[in-house]
């Protein structure tokens, strides 16, 4: 059986250099990203099996992902090739100490993705499922999907995380994306990570508490606040993991691993306590590089830097 099942979006990301803008002339990084294709690669460089289950096109952008899913261990079975749709794109500026995204994504290869290519014994191959608001937020089809896989998952009483993720651009109103959420967590998620700033976005409260009564029956819920670490209710045990401190070159990408790190964990069999903790230290070395894959950790370098902590 295969570990997880990741399922959204790949984006190819361009970066200036730190402080510059993407409309200066300065010469032009690109590195991968799309949260769910960081989530499947950060749990493989961890250790675990995973597939991704998405599309890209037939263009220079979908080889290259296909070629570095298959560097680092993932299953690419589930990933088609559309001749017609692009691989999505992102830019990345670095305007008043903050990043400014451009994308180009709408119609991409990901969003076509339909419930039809779901296998019929798609979650009896794997232990959890892994899922985000963009993987909703492609599209109808795609959002037809997303919940599908969960009412898949929940019937085979397999583990749904699900990271809200939400991006304003893809919704018509924080109304709309809160009512697609509330809908996919009411299927069944059983691990739902979301960022502080998120819920405010969302009108969902400010603090753990709240959250927690929002959902009561969610059995862990992860919020996640950048440099201030992460506040967690698992099974009724709430507690806070600070972020370590490191010198931070990006930020973009961090919060993927805090969940490839988690997830992992607790398939490891540590407690929420141990896997918040490993999730917090591949997080904080994922922050040392640019882009969310030049320093997205090995579990040799996870280990290494939580023994000197």
């Amino acid at each position: 059986m295969i570990d997880f099942l990741s399922f959204g979006e790949p984006l190819v990301g361009f970066y200036p250099p730190k402080n510059a803008s993407i409309t200066d002339d300065v010469p032009i990084i690109k590195t991968w990203g799309g949260d769910t294709s960081n989530f499947a690669i950060g749990v493989a460089r961890l250790g675990h099996s995973v597939s991704y289950f998405s599309a890209v096109g037939n263009d220079p952008f979908g080889t290259s992902f296909l070629e570095l899913w298959q560097r680092n261990k993932v299953d690419t079975s589930l990933i088609r090739r559309d001749a017609r749709r692009r691989t999505g794109l992102y830019f990345v500026s670095f305007e008043d100490g903050k990043h400014i995204f451009t994308y180009y994504r709408k119609a991409s290869a990901a969003s076509s993705v339909s419930v039809d290519y779901i296998p019929n014994d798609i979650a009896k191959r794997y232990r959890a499922l892994h899922l985000s608001g963009i993987s909703l937020g492609m599209s109808a089809r795609a959002r037809a999907t997303g919940l599908a896989l969960i009412r898949a998952f929940k019937e085979t009483r397999k583990i749904i995380s699900f990271d809200i993720n939400c991006r304003s651009a893809m919704w018509n109103s924080s109304k709309s994306a809160s009512k697609v959420f509330m809908e996919a967590i009411g299927h069944g998620v059983d691990i739902l990570e979301i960022t502080d700033d998120e819920m405010i976005a969302l009108g969902w409260g400010d603090n753990l508490a709240q959250l927690r009564e929002k959902f009561p029956s969610v059995p862990t819920i992860i919020m996640k606040m950048g440099p201030r670490g992460a506040s967690i209710n698992a099974h009724g045990d709430s507690f806070e993991v600070p972020a370590f401190s490191v010198a931070v070159r990006d930020t973009v990408g961090a919060g993927d691993s805090f969940d490839s790190g988690y997830l992992s964990a607790m398939l490891d069999g540590a407690s929420p306590r141990e896997a918040a903790r490993f999730a917090a230290a591949a997080a904080a070395l994922t922050c040392t590089g640019t882009g969310p894959l030049e320093k997205m950790p090995f579990r040799a370098d996870v280990e290494r830097f939580l023994a000197g902590r």
